[in-house]
């Protein structure tokens, strides 16, 4: 049984990276750590730019840094994706919607997979 994972990961590459809190806050453009510190606590979600520079700064992907936080979004998704896969289901057939459907069932398979 697989461990359930961290909300974000940000603290973990922070670390081996060395750098203080401050210094990742300077990076990000901002002036103090406390806003790093409750990004690395999962109190507060940054907004999308910030996510892509910690990113950069730790040269990982998004999952990787916030993967707990990736894990609920996916689940919450495929929820959404099996309602949708249904009601298309019982529209008239088309190529359209066919491929909405496979696309849909992608995102179902890799739920198994995972």
């Amino acid at each position: 049984m697989n461990p359930e994972p961290l909300r974000t990961y940000l603290r973990t590459h922070r670390r081996r990276t060395c750098l203080s809190q401050d210094e990742v806050a300077f990076l990000l453009g901002s002036m103090c750590g406390t806003s790093v510190s409750r990004h690395e606590q999962g109190a507060r979600l940054p907004v999308f730019e910030t996510v892509l520079a910690y990113a950069f700064i730790f040269q990982t992907e998004v999952p990787g840094l916030y993967e707990g936080v990736f894990r609920e979004v996916q689940k919450k998704v495929r929820t959404r994706a099996k309602g949708l896969c249904r009601s298309l289901e019982r529209r008239p057939k088309g190529s359209r919607r066919d491929r909405k459907i496979a696309h849909l069932k992608t995102l179902l398979n890799d739920e198994k997979e995972n």
